[in-house]
């Protein structure tokens, strides 16, 4: 057998190597196999996905681009969500809430430990400070209008530190589904901007 084909048998038989293991690395690592013989998705895992642009605006009160409202969706939660697969109302920040047979009152009950990243509890009184930010209207959010029925804004009082009362002025469709695009805000570091007139352009 000459060099040149000595080196190219070489080649070849090195090629196959690499693909029988590569082949059998694949089986090995494959979702397994329903009874119909095809394969099945595997829950769980990590997505990790890339933002090309920094967000405008950690306030998530007047953020207007698609990635501050991202990154603030990510980071911020709200007293209840609409689960967007299900459509279902589920508690979130409030762990529960009852409602009077109108429909006109909803109590709720925030979830116990909760902290904000700096370690201050949050309570109920962050939840009035937001809702009152969001209703002024120097501060522009945008969300506000969410929060009116039949022409008045809704009312909030907490309590205690753990319950909110929520009071619709009239009936309302929607009921909680209305504070799923309202995050609520930490009093402690955001108030000072809201009472000297500088929260639009706080964070």
């Amino acid at each position: 057998m000459s060099m040149t084909r000595s080196i190219r048998f070489a080649g070849v038989l090195v090629t196959a190597v690499l693909l029988a293991a590569v082949i059998l690395y694949w089986r090995s690592s494959a979702p397994p196999a329903s009874p119909g013989g095809e394969s099945r998705p595997v829950r769980g895992g990590q997505l990790t996905a890339g933002i090309r642009t920094d967000p405008r605006s950690f306030n998530s009160l007047v953020a207007t681009d698609e990635v501050s409202a991202l990154v603030s969706s990510l980071t911020q939660g709200g007293l209840v969500r609409i689960n967007k697969a299900t459509f279902e109302l589920e508690p979130w920040l409030a762990e529960k809430w009852e409602a009077t047979a109108d429909g006109r009152q909803y109590t709720l009950h925030l979830r116990p430990g909760l902290v904000w990243s700096d370690g201050t509890p949050l309570t109920s009184q962050d939840v009035l400070f937001t809702l009152r930010a969001v209703m002024d209207k120097k501060v522009e959010s945008g969300l506000g209008d969410g929060l009116v029925v039949g022409g008045q804004p809704i009312r909030a009082a907490a309590p205690d530190e753990r319950t909110v009362v929520l009071d619709f002025p009239g009936p309302s469709g929607l009921g909680l589904r209305l504070l799923d695009a309202v995050p609520i805000l930490p009093r402690h570091k955001l108030e000072a901007a809201w009472a000297a007139g500088t929260l639009r352009t706080a964070w």
